[in-house]
This record gives C-alpha cells, sequence and structure tokens, in this order.
C-alpha cells in the first residue's frame, strides 16, 4: 500500500505516492530540511498510507454499474415484445 507524507503547518503534501514507508520518510526528512530548518513543525507532520478509497480505485469501474443496468434494459426490453 502506498505512503504519502504530508506537512499540517505548511500543508504540504509530498506530490506522488511513495511505495514504501521508507521513501516517504526520506521525503519528510528533505522537507523538514528544506523548510523547518531540520526541527519538526510545530504543528506537526505525518507519513499517512493512501488507501484505494482515497486515490479512486474501485472494486469496478465506474462505468461498469451503469453499462450493467443499460444491458439489463435491453434484454428485458426485448423480451417484453415477445
Amino acid at each position: 500500500m502506498p505512503y504519502r507524507y504530508r506537512c499540517r503547518q505548511c500543508r504540504a503534501e509530498s506530490p506522488d505516492e511513495h511505495p514504501s514507508r521508507a521513501d516517504a520518510e526520506a521525503d519528510q526528512e528533505a522537507h523538514r530540511d528544506d523548510e523547518h530548518g531540520g526541527l519538526a513543525p510545530l504543528a506537526g507532520d505525518s507519513v499517512d498510507r493512501v488507501h484505494a478509497e482515497a486515490r479512486g480505485h474501485r472494486l469496478l469501474p465506474r462505468h461498469t454499474g451503469l453499462a450493467a443496468l443499460v444491458m439489463l434494459a435491453l434484454v428485458l426490453a426485448s423480451c417484453w415484445g415477445r
């Protein structure tokens, strides 16, 4: 599961998801060095797991349900007309 670094004080967020927690923590350390002189920001920062729902992934693509309903309607319409 991918990870993302967030700095609450700056409202900054790593632009890309990191494949491992260690990669996101390296991004966290680089941000602290560049923006906060190596110290942790007062408001805190975090490395969080990015869940599939947050990335917009679902078990089925969005239009699959609509396509299934249209197909069902076509099947029912053809059976109704007989």
